[in-house]
C-alpha cells in the first residue's frame, strides 16, 4: 500500500540555462529522458530489482547499491521525482512550459496528465490536500493501471458476500475482532439483499477490524499464524493462506495481515493487466509491472506499511464494491498489428501500448493527438520520427518523450525481440473531445491515438 522513500531520490542535475534552445527555435521531435528512482522500503534490493537495472541502463553514472531497495522508476513531470531532458538536464516540465505545442491542442493545463512507472478520488483528494498538504501532496485523484511484466500477484477490492461469510465462519481470529453482532448480520445477509445493506455491513466489519486496538490485533495475528502453521502439517494450505503467512513474515502483528482475508487475491500472467479506480483498496504483493496513473502521489494507507496510517479516511472513502477485477489483456491496434496491444482504462488521463517487435521487424506508430513517453524494457533497435532519414539507436532502459502529432517508426535489431511500452493520454477520450470541438464525426479507421 506504499512506503516512504529511503533515502530520498537524488535531485536532478542543475539546469544549465545557456544550454537550452531559445524559445523561438522549433522543438525537436524526440527527447531522451533521464528518470528518477524511488527507494520505497518494499522495493527489491540491488540488482535483483528490475527498476535498478533499468535505471543503470538509463544512466551510465548510476551505481546500484546492493543495500538499497529500488521500488519504482518514475517517468513524467511529477515534482516529487521529475524526469529531465538530456543532455542539458532541464526538467521536462520546464521544457514543456517553453514548448506548449508538444502537448498538442487536445491536452490542456500545460503538463502531462499521466505518470508512467516500471488513491482517493479527485474531489476527496482536493479535500485531503487542503486539510493535510504534508501528507496528501496532490489535489488530483489516482486511478491506475498495472501491466504485468513477470508473474504478478496483488490484493484488490473486497471479496463477494459468500466468500466473506466463509472467512467469518472459518477464521475465528477475524470473527473475534468484529464481534458477534456484525458477524451475525454478515452471515444472514443475502447475495442480492440490497447493495446498501451489504455495503453498510461490510463497512462496519472493515471499520471494526481496522480500528481494533494494537494489542488485540497483535494477539489475533499471532493466533492466526500459529494455527495456520500447525494446520500446514496435516493439510495443504490454500494460496490465500500462504499469502497471509508471507505477509505476516514481512509485517508481523500488522492489521493488514487480517484485512487481506477480505480482499480478492489476483494473479496476473505477463501481458495481463488490472485497472484500479480511485477509492478501491489494493496492495501489490510480488512480481514486476508497468504502472500508469493520473499525475498524483496520493496514497491513503491503513496497513502493510511503516508509514502514516489514516484508517478513518480509508474507512470513509472506499466504495465497498464486492467484485473480482476484470483482467485486461490488451487489444490489437489495427494499424500496428500484430506487434502492438493497447490497454485502455475507463479514465481520461492515460492509456498504455505494449509493443513486442521481433528482430528485423518494423512497426510505424501513427501520430497521436497527445504526447507520449516510451520505455524500452528489453532488446534494442532504432527509433525514427516523422520520416527523418537518420534514426536513433534505442536499447534497454532508454526513455524518450515524443511530442503530439509525431509519427514514430520502430525497428528491432539484435538477437532478441524489443519490448517497449508507450504511455499517452487516452486516445478514445481525445477522439471524443475532438469530435465535440470540431462538430464533425471522425471515422474510426482514420484515427489512431
Amino acid at each position: 500500500m506504499g512506503a516512504p522513500s529511503s533515502p530520498s531520490p537524488a535531485p536532478p542535475p542543475p539546469p544549465l540555462a545557456d544550454t537550452y534552445p531559445p524559445p523561438d527555435q522549433p522543438s525537436p521531435r524526440l527527447l531522451w529522458l533521464r528518470c528518477a528512482v524511488q527507494h520505497y522500503e518494499w522495493g527489491r534490493h540491488g540488482d535483483a530489482s528490475l527498476v535498478a537495472r533499468l535505471a543503470a541502463a538509463n544512466d551510465p553514472a548510476f551505481q546500484i547499491d546492493p543495500a538499497l531497495p529500488y521500488a519504482e522508476l518514475w517517468m513524467g513531470t511529477h515534482p516529487t521525482a521529475p524526469s529531465v531532458v538530456l543532455p542539458a538536464g532541464e526538467p521536462l516540465h520546464d521544457w514543456l512550459a517553453r514548448n506548449k505545442d508538444a502537448l498538442g491542442s487536445a491536452v490542456k493545463g500545460g503538463d502531462l496528465p499521466f505518470l508512467f512507472k516500471a488513491h482517493p478520488d479527485k474531489r476527496l483528494a482536493e479535500e485531503l490536500h487542503g486539510l493535510r498538504p504534508d501528507t496528501y501532496k496532490d489535489a488530483n485523484h489516482k486511478p491506475e493501471m498495472a501491466i504485468a511484466i513477470t508473474h504478478f500477484r496483488a490484493l484488490f477490492g473486497f471479496v463477494g458476500i459468500e466468500e466473506l461469510k466463509d472467512v467469518i465462519r472459518t477464521v475465528p481470529e477475524v470473527g473475534g475482532l468484529i464481534g458477534h453482532e456484525d458477524a451475525g448480520k454478515l452471515i444472514t445477509v443475502k447475495e442480492n439483499h440490497g447493495d446498501n445493506d451489504a455495503k453498510s455491513i461490510l463497512q462496519s466489519v472493515f471499520a471494526k477490524l481496522m480500528m481494533a486496538s494494537k494489542e488485540t490485533v497483535s494477539e489475533a495475528v499471532n493466533k492466526l499464524k500459529d494455527r495456520l502453521n500447525d494446520e500446514s502439517k496435516i493439510r495443504t494450505l490454500t494460496e490465500k493462506e500462504e499469502v497471509i503467512l508471507s505477509l505476516e513474515r514481512q509485517y508481523p502483528e500488522d492489521v493488514g495481515v487480517l484485512a487481506a482475508l477480505l480482499f480478492n487475491y489476483v494473479k496476473l500472467s505477463p501481458g495481463e493487466a488490472i485497472y484500479i479506480g480511485a477509492n478501491e483498496p489494493h496492495a501489490y504483493l510480488s512480481g514486476e509491472c508497468i504502472e500508469c496513473m493520473a499525475t498524483s502521489d496520493n496514497v491513503v494507507r491503513a496497513g502493510l506499511t511503516p508509514k502514516y496510517r489514516d484508517v478513518k479516511t480509508l474507512r470513509d472513502m472506499l466504495t465497498y464494491k464486492q467484485v473480482f477485477p476484470e483482467i485486461l489483456r490488451g487489444v490489437p491496434v489495427p494499424a500496428m498489428e500484430p506487434y502492438v496491444q493497447r490497454y485502455t482504462p475507463p479514465t481520461d488521463e492515460f492509456e498504455v501500448d505494449r509493443c513486442l517487435l521481433p528482430p528485423g521487424e518494423v512497426v510505424v506508430m501513427p501520430p497521436a493527438l497527445s504526447p507520449s513517453i516510451f520505455l524500452v524494457m528489453t532488446g534494442e533497435g532504432e527509433i525514427q520520427v516523422d520520416s527523418i532519414l537518420d534514426g536513433e539507436n534505442a536499447k534497454e532502459g532508454d526513455v524518450f518523450f515524443v511530442p503530439a502529432n509525431t509519427e514514430v517508426k520502430l525497428s528491432a535489431s539484435g538477437h532478441a525481440s524489443m519490448q517497449l511500452y508507450r504511455a499517452g493520454v487516452n486516445s478514445a477520450s481525445l477522439k471524443a473531445c475532438n469530435t465535440v470541438v470540431t462538430g464533425k464525426k471522425i471515422p474510426a479507421a482514420n484515427y489512431v491515438g
